[in-house]
């Protein structure tokens, strides 16, 4: 249970003063982020609910812990409580997370429209916000999404988006955590053109092939490069790509 109260002072809206490296440095590239309560006048408390952590991530303790979901779950309890984040400490990526407004600071004046109870999905690496989890209900191998307890800081000029009623969560988070990169691929393809997509047969890369087609259209053309066979076989069921590389 929390306790609404907050610190009566306007903190750096980058999220500079959570940084606890005795240095000034950004929070995504400190090794220890605070994570303590009140929030400051103009961040946002959100109650976690579930982090979706990011493919590289993932795989490198699947690898380290032979794929034991508890000693995954340990790990991911043990950044939060030792460095204040959720930071993999081989690959240096986090993932996102879900969960729902808890508090808005009374000087808050970011970017968000939302209002407490609102369920968000934060568009923010978990590399740079401050996490505080109590509990580690489960760990889904498959998707990548882990069911956790607990709170998280949004600075703010963090971002985060409503969850879609219209959508399955998981669906949703999967989406939400690698949004920005077809976001990327058809703000700068261009109709009839040739694109080549490195590593395409994980979300973000299949996602990235069906925005550059709807972009580069019949005529465009579409490559692909996907080292693992099976998630070759798996986007070429797509139908967008023209040619697909089994390769490293």
């Amino acid at each position: 249970m929390y306790v609404l109260k907050e610190r009566n002072k306007k903190a750096d809206p980058f999220g500079v003063h959570r940084v606890l490296d005795g240095r000034p440095t950004l929070p995504q590239s400190a090794e220890r982020l605070d994570n303590s309560l009140p929030i400051y006048s103009n961040e946002i408390l959100i109650e976690v609910d579930h982090l979706n952590i990011d493919a590289a991530s993932f795989v490198q303790m699947e690898k380290q812990t032979s794929g034991n979901s508890k000693k995954i779950g340990k790990i991911i309890l043990d950044n939060s409580l030792n460095r204040g984040k959720q930071q993999n400490r081989v690959t240096g990526s986090g993932g996102m997370l879900v969960g729902r407004v808890k508090q808005i600071g009374s000087k808050y004046q970011g970017p968000l429209k939302l209002k407490v109870g609102d369920r968000v999905a934060t568009l923010v690496s978990l590399t740079l916000t401050p996490l505080a989890l109590d509990e580690i209900r489960s760990v889904d191998l498959k998707t990548h999404q882990v069911a956790a307890s607990g709170y998280a800081v949004l600075f703010e000029t963090g971002i985060a988006a409503k969850m879609p009623e219209d959508l399955p969560e998981k669906a949703a988070m999967a989406l939400f955590d690698v949004a920005g990169a077809p976001a990327l691929v058809f703000a700068t393809a261009r109709k009839a053109q040739s694109l080549l997509v490195i590593g395409a047969g994980g979300k973000a890369g299949a996602l990235s092939c069906v925005a550059g087609r709807q972009k580069i259209g019949p005529k465009g053309k579409l490559f692909a490069i996907e080292p693992h066979p099976q998630a070759a076989k798996d986007l070429k069921k797509l139908g967008v790509c023209d040619e697909i590389w089994s390769v490293d």
